[in-house]
């Protein structure tokens, strides 16, 4: 090696022979842990040394650290440097405090992302003072903070330190060496660098072109980027044969970082990098969609919208996300933008119509009612309560007013009631009487979102009743402004409701009354005007929650029981507007639709026909409908109250016993039917294994989507094969097979288009066995979209049918499957078999689950329609070698849905009454002493 030294002493690489003295330093660092843009995600976890005593009871909120840590890339991009080192400087003592070596590199190397300084000297006193030892990636943090500027000199002492620790450099500090190069104007120590790396077989390398590409990015010299990006591409495939083909390929992580980087970097804000994203467009299979949805954001607050849009279009191209596009608004307005901004990603978004609707004017409301007043004014309340200064928080009530009111509720109540100050302290503050409105609507949505299974409902219930009669006797209530609720808060509530509400209610009447109660508060505290803006909002934040159920209810039924609360109270919606049309596809009952609308008419047009009538050709288009269509003969009346699955069946019957019937029902389906309905009926037909009415259901559709969904019939093909040998173990007909490959020829896009759906679950379950190993591939190539608990679902279904032993390569980041995915659902109850099976995996790998396992079997069982799979079980339950109580194995909501069950059965087994007789028992007495 003395020629190597001999040549950095010559060429001056490091002064004082830096490198010299880190090559002879006693410690290494494995090269494989090096962690560079496009490998972060996937390096080896590091060995470190945890306090894992205070990791696990000292109140020190790790979950809460490492929440912010993972969260700064985006949310980071919102604020100033100043913002954002007031945010993460209360994080350090708290991440010495646990002694998570982890954290504290993610934490450095956080910082040093969002432009904030990291000083190296305190960094070490603080870290011996709390009994830790800093690592190779500790200094890496304080070498990448003096390159990302270009102050090699600084660098120089920092390698100093680094060799002084007894540690050498590794591939992620060379390649910052490069970065700090290329940024500090040296070119020809650039070209000396990559000269001597390629001695030590370190150039060319993934991790140092990594360096130079992100250096070229930040300076904004995209000729250099673009020329070296193809020098990667040609030059990294040929090289590292002994490594894996990942890492000899540019990964799109690095390709948005870069991106993002070089129009960030460019003088003009309508910068683009079409070189770079005509890449990402041949990037299919391993596109990290997160992480695009996440640059788009970044470049909106940044206030590029052109580069945003421009990765806006790519993600266009993969499965529906549509949760994120709501927070586009508060990027664009961090960003400078105004709404208009975000036009062009509207017209981009494939939604429906009215949901686009929603989301537009969503967005034009918060262009117009937030701005830096109300975000500087939050950050001076968190401020004061961080420094427990409770007076000055409450000085800060004197700075709302008519423009930002809404914060009264949806800040100053909830964060000052949690540090302690108290209602009355609240009022005294000021006496403008709609500020105090405002505080007391806020004060009884706090105490109603709070309710929980373990309260006293009925006291919390009268206490917020009693205090609105109170204030509205004063005449300081009903409040009468603006009702403006984050969704997740209104989730939220509606979830705490379902959960204290009672099942057997919501099953047999479709009605809840603890709901009723709470809106009926509601409805006391606000006026007619802002109750509607709330109920409008609860609306939308079910209609676009990504959760399918709430405690056991499915979300459709959620909807209909608020819908039911809303018609009660008397509030009505625009006839034919955006929110109509929702609740019309979530089923809920003709009667309470038309007491629902403005107009009255229990005949009431389709959303899509109201907005031809108003709109022409741009409500056609965002419907698929011929704008040239007359929208008055069109016109057609509420779609009856049964249900999309019930639909389905009776197709399916129709096809079988009356093909008049079937004629009959199809014609009004094609007519009537929302397009998105059609596509829901299609997979519940499929799941039921009709291929016939799958095919017709079809043809009426768009070309464009019937294309896509054309597979689905593969699918009904092998459900209907399965369901008529009622054996998955027989060697599959040539047809069965034909399906299966037709299905392992699509993309991964066009897989998950046709596989997503109620008919997923029971394609697992009636896959035939010998091809099973096909059926893990095509799940793999659901998983390289992020599904990955697709693979957990199959791997959950495989231990259903006793094939357990298949499902290792499924479990690529678990070693085990969770017992949630072991359960079925109450479409597929497990049979006798399925659930033995189960249990058996269970007590090898997670016993103490077992109880859980068996409480969710029995409630999916009940919810079933299945009697001999329900009967099945109890008797498998509460007979050797189980023996289990029913009482004590079941939660709650179960012991109601299996009561309720019982109830309606008629001709019940003698043994099935004799064991649910303890259950029947005790909601008898419930249910007499309630109505006494």
């Amino acid at each position: 090696m003395t020629w190597m030294f001999t040549m950095l002493a010559v060429r001056r690489l490091f002064s004082k022979n830096v490198i010299l003295r880190h090559l002879s330093a006693t410690k290494s660092v494995s090269c494989s842990s090096a962690r560079c843009i496009s490998t972060v995600e996937s390096a080896k976890k590091r060995t470190y040394e945890p306090n894992l005593a205070l990791r696990f009871s000292d109140n020190t909120g790790l979950t809460d650290i490492d929440k912010f840590l993972r969260k700064q890339r985006i949310k980071g991009a919102l604020y100033s440097c100043e913002e954002n080192e007031q945010a993460s400087k209360g994080f350090w003592a708290r991440i010495l405090k646990a002694g998570d070596m982890d954290l504290v590199e993610r934490y450095l190397n956080m910082r040093v992302k969002l432009g904030l300084r990291v000083d190296p000297e305190k960094v070490i006193k603080d870290m011996n003072d709390a009994g830790l030892t800093p690592n190779a990636w500790t200094y890496a943090s304080f070498i990448h903070q003096s390159c990302a500027v270009g102050d090699m000199n600084q660098t120089n002492f920092y390698l100093r330190m680094l060799r002084n620790a007894g540690f050498k450099p590794t591939r992620y500090i060379f390649s910052q060496i490069l970065h700090g190069y290329v940024k500090a104007g040296l070119p020809e120590e650039v070209s000396s660098t990559q000269e001597i790396l390629s001695q030590m077989g370190l150039w060319p390398s993934k991790f140092a072109y990594e360096g130079l590409l992100s250096a070229y990015a930040d300076i904004g010299d995209k000729d250099s980027l673009l020329r070296t990006l193809d020098e990667a591409y040609a030059v990294l495939p040929s090289i590292e044969h002994n490594k894996t083909t990942e890492s000899r390929q540019i990964s799109p992580v690095l390709l948005l970082d870069l991106y993002t980087r070089l129009v960030c970097s460019l003088g003009y804000t309508n910068a683009t990098c079409s070189e770079i994203s005509t890449k990402l467009l041949t990037m299919k299979d391993h596109f990290p969609l997160e992480f695009a949805i996440d640059t788009v954001k970044i470049l909106l607050a940044k206030g590029r919208p052109a580069a945003a849009l421009e990765i806006f279009k790519i993600i266009h191209n993969y499965p529906e996300h549509h949760e994120y596009l709501s927070k586009l608004a508060l990027y664009a307005a961090a960003g400078g933008l105004e709404h208009e901004a975000l036009e062009p990603f509207w017209h981009v978004a494939s939604m429906d119509g009215d949901e686009l609707y929603m989301l537009r004017n969503k967005s034009k409301l918060y262009f117009r009612r937030t701005g830096k007043l109300s975000n500087n004014l939050g950050d001076r309340l968190q401020a004061c309560i961080d420094e427990n200064n409770v007076q000055g928080a409450l000085d800060l009530l004197k700075d709302l007013n008519k423009t930002n009111i809404a914060l009264a509720y949806t800040l100053f109540v909830p964060r000052l009631m949690s540090s302690g100050v108290s209602l009355q302290d609240l009022l005294k503050q000021t006496e403008d009487h709609e500020i105090i409105k405002a505080l007391l609507f806020g004060y009884v949505f706090r105490e109603l979102i709070s309710i929980q299974s373990t309260d006293d409902l009925k006291s919390r219930l009268t206490n917020c009743s009693e205090l609105v009669n109170e204030y509205r006797a004063k005449e300081l209530l009903p409040y009468n402004d603006v009702v403006r609720l984050n969704s997740s808060v209104l989730v939220k509530l509606v979830t705490n409701i379902i959960s204290v509400s009672d099942i057997e209610e919501i099953a047999k009447l479709n009605k809840s009354t603890v709901m009723h109660d709470v809106f009926g508060i509601f409805g006391r505290t606000l006026s007619k005007r802002a109750l509607r803006m709330l109920f409008m909002q609860v609306f939308e934040a079910l209609t676009l929650s990504h959760l399918r159920s709430f405690h056991g209810i499915p979300k459709n039924a959620v909807i209909q029981l608020v819908a039911d609360v809303c018609a009660h109270q008397d509030v009505t919606f625009a006839h034919g507007g955006w929110m109509l049309s929702k609740l019309r596809d979530a089923d809920v009952p003709t009667h309470i639709m038309a007491k629902l609308s403005s107009s009255r008419s229990v005949a009431l047009s389709s959303f899509s026909n109201i907005n031809v009538l108003l709109f022409d050709d741009r409500a056609s288009n965002a419907d698929g409908r011929n704008k040239d269509e007359d929208p008055v003969t069109n016109q057609v009346k509420l779609l009856p109250e049964e249900s999309i699955p019930t639909t389905a069946e009776s197709l399916v019957k129709a096809s079988k016993n009356d093909p008049e019937e079937l004629e009959k029902e199809l014609k009004s389906i094609e007519k009537s039917w929302r397009l998105q309905k059609k596509f829901i009926l299609l997979s519940y037909l499929v799941n039921l294994g009709s291929e016939d009415v799958v095919e017709r259901v079809l043809r009426f559709l768009p070309d464009e989507h019937k294309r896509q969904l054309e597979p689905m019939k593969s699918i009904a093909h092998i459900i209907k094969s399965s369901l008529a040998n009622a054996n998955c173990d027989k060697p599959s007909s040539e047809s069965v097979k034909q399906s299966i490959e037709n299905l392992q020829n699509l993309s991964s896009q066009d897989l998950y288009v046709t596989m997503r759906g109620p008919h997923l679950d029971t394609l697992f379950r009636c896959w035939p066995t010998e091809q099973i190993p096909d059926l893990v591939i095509i799940t793999k190539k659901l998983s390289k979209l992020g599904l990955n608990s697709v693979s957990l679902q199959l791997a959950g279904v495989l231990i259903n049918r006793g094939l357990s032993d298949l499902v290792s390569t499924l479990l690529e980041n678990n070693k085990t499957v969770p017992f949630t995915f072991l359960v079925g659902n109450p479409r597929n109850s497990l049979t006798k078999s399925e659930f033995l099976a189960s249990v058996e995996y269970l007590k090898s790998v997670d016993s103490q689950h077992v109880p859980g396992f068996v409480d969710y079997c029995l409630r999916n069982a009940a919810l079933s329609t299945n009697d001999d799979n329900f009967y099945q079980l109890i008797r498998t339950v509460v007979s050797p070698p189980f023996n289990m109580d029913l009482l004590q194995v079941c939660i709650q909501p179960t012991l109601q849905v299996l009561y309720h069950r019982l109830e309606v059965s008629k001709n019940l087994p003698e043994d099935i009454l004799q064991a649910t007789q303890p259950v029947v028992q005790k909601f008898s007495a419930l249910k007499a002493k309630a109505s006494n």
